[in-house]
């Protein structure tokens, strides 16, 4: 069951990483490649962080996420896409779960914490930075999915901690 379900989801990883290529356009290129390169160094989160005075608190969970995915990552050892052509530097790391999702989930889940008057805002920078990383051909949707899943635990880790107390 569970080798099945792996394997459907190389087959799926496959079949949207192969139409990508296709699908970029110029001009969402020339927003997409800035914002992922700014989403390595944690630079959209500090930014909103610091528009609803939180910079320091959603700093925390980008780095506890970030610690995390490098962990899983280690673990996992999957390698990077190399079916299409890369549109940012080759990285070092493998592939599996996204570092760039994760900590764009965990800081959105931070940010809608203490600023939820601008939820969709922080849903939709989360959003495009997971995205982005399928867009240049750093990652597979599947990378994704689990670095987004990975961020959402450790941003809301602490409501979850509270909770159970």
């Amino acid at each position: 069951m569970v080798r099945r379900a792996v394997a459907a989801c190389h087959r799926f990883d496959r079949l949207v990483i192969e139409r990508i290529p296709a699908a970029r356009r110029g001009w969402l290129t020339r927003i997409l490649v800035p914002y992922t390169i700014a989403g390595t160094i944690g630079l959209p989160w500090l930014l909103a962080g610091a528009a609803v005075d939180q910079a320091g608190r959603v700093m925390v969970a980008v780095i506890v996420a970030a610690l995390s995915a490098g962990l899983v990552k280690h673990l996992a050892a999957r390698r990077r896409p190399d079916h299409i052509p890369l549109l940012v530097r080759p990285l070092q790391s493998t592939s599996f779960p996204s570092g760039h999702a994760a900590s764009a989930a965990a800081a959105a889940c931070a940010l809608l914490i203490v600023a939820p008057t601008f939820a969709p805002a922080w849903i939709a920078m989360a959003l495009v930075m997971a995205a982005s990383r399928v867009y240049v051909g750093a990652h597979y949707p599947s990378d994704v999915l689990a670095g987004a899943g990975l961020g959402v635990l450790v941003g809301l880790a602490p409501i979850i901690l509270i909770a159970l107390s």
